[in-house]
């Protein structure tokens, strides 16, 4: 009854992490409902704008959590020392990013808005915007690496409470300063910045608990295992390529949409909170197929790995169609209930059916992400990255059109390129996976 015992764990793992995952997008589409009700559509494309490149900054050192859980669980059997120290070196390692990243603040806001914004009121107010939230980062790697931690472990549900109480408090702090104190763009802003920095506290109350992370041997010989680190470093560095493309890809998309203007801009806004509601809830099975794919390489369970991955892609259709169908029935709904302007509900109502092909080839390509992540191929994942990166940019001139629409066709092969190749490298993983030890 392996295959039951499998779906278990992977039930275990993913059920409460697709509930914390889903508030995580939910304050996203709070944002843009707090903004979308107020006297214009400038607020809500701002925010959009803004919210796209913290998003390109966050989701390009994304594999901090996705790294972090798959070594984690590959260590699964070799002792507390050995992930203690694995963690050592992933905090060195976001300290350094955090610490250039606010110190070129000013001038990466300055660049990422000449590319993707246009001059004026709508780059006036984001700037307003990552000004503030430039200073949750090094909170959100923290998070990231406490997280990961914790879904290795599997103590996801306790995750689960954890990031449902941060984004609970971001939605009252949201409700607060833009209607109680109102403030516009900047309360947004504030809030997600306080409510990001409190996983502080959360951290201390597990090192009072937990003291083995505070040992001085310990991270002394994590800072001198020169091999160790190095190797991490090439793991998150072919991890960072990855997603510094695939961010680079939806940022693209929404600077075409800014040159469409702010209606186009708010409304493919809204589409891509429908699209990360989505690949948040995804990601949770994403995220219980690293762990167990972890497990049976570090066991050398061949047998194991073979059903997880049997059962990740049951799952993945599983909740693709859940998601599609609650999508399709109460789309027009929840458009009218982010923005009042009608302008935006028909734009977003036009490009409805582009956003669920992206869901579809989106689904396929998330499923496959956790299992080679939680096998630590960090070279196929950069590879095919690069392959779809170039397909998006190529098709971009062949697609062109004056037709706002037309946009969405490059991002859809984006996806469908991607899809395609992590699926035909499957069984290559497997015996890679199988044939030698995978370098830790």
């Amino acid at each position: 009854m392996l295959a039951y015992s499998i779906d278990r764990q992977i039930l275990k793992i993913a059920l409460p992490l697709v509930f914390s995952n889903l508030s995580v997008p939910l304050v996203g589409l709070v944002d843009n409902a707090v903004l979308g009700h107020l006297n214009s559509p400038l607020y809500l494309a701002s925010a959009g704008l803004g919210a796209i490149i913290m998003s390109y900054i966050l989701f390009s050192f994304g594999f901090i959590k996705s790294t972090t859980t798959g070594y984690i669980s590959q260590f699964d059997n070799l002792g507390n020392n050995k992930k203690i120290t694995t963690i050592h070196q992933i905090i060195i390692i976001s300290a350094l990013i955090s610490f250039l990243l606010l110190f070129f603040k000013d001038a990466l806001i300055w660049y990422s808005l000449s590319i993707l914004g246009e001059p004026g009121a709508i780059n006036d107010n984001a700037t307003v915007y990552l000004d503030i939230r430039f200073w949750s980062i090094p909170a959100i790697f923290l998070r990231d690496i406490f997280i990961g931690y914790l879904i290795g472990i599997k103590r996801a549900s306790t995750a689960m409470k954890i990031i449902i109480t941060i984004n609970l408090l971001n939605i009252i702090l949201d409700y607060y300063f833009v209607f109680i104190l109102n403030m516009n763009i900047e309360g947004v802003a504030y809030a997600s910045l306080i409510s990001e920095s409190s996983i502080i506290i959360f951290i201390i109350i597990f090192l009072i608990n937990d003291r083995g992370f505070l040992n001085k041997r310990i991270f002394k010989e994590s800072v001198s295992s020169f091999t160790s680190l190095k190797n991490k470093l090439l793991v998150n560095g072919n991890m960072f390529i990855r997603s510094v493309i695939l961010m680079t890809c939806f940022a693209h998309f929404m600077s075409l949409s800014a040159d469409y203007g702010e209606i186009v801009l708010a409304a493919n806004t809204i589409l891509l909170n429908f699209f990360f509601i989505f690949s948040y809830g995804i990601d949770a099975f994403a995220h219980a197929s690293e762990v167990m794919v972890g497990n049976s390489v570090g066991e050398k369970n061949v047998q194991k790995y073979d059903y997880v991955v049997r059962s990740s892609f049951k799952f993945t259709l599983l909740i693709a169609i859940i998601f599609l169908s609650i999508f399709i029935i109460f789309s027009s709904n929840i458009f009218s209930l982010i923005t009042s302007h009608i302008d935006v509900i028909q734009k977003a109502e036009q490009n409805f059916l582009f956003l669920l092909l992206v869901i579809i080839f989106g689904s396929i390509a998330f499923c496959i992400d956790g299992i080679l992540i939680g096998g630590l191929q960090h070279q196929l994942m950069r590879n095919i990255m690069i392959i779809s990166g170039l397909v998006y940019f190529s098709s971009i001139n062949v697609l062109h059109s004056d037709i706002g629409s037309f946009i969405w066709y490059p991002f859809i092969l984006f996806f469908m390129t991607r899809s395609i190749l992590l699926f035909l490298y499957l069984n290559h993983t497997r015996r890679v996976l199988f044939s030698r030890n995978a370098s830790l």
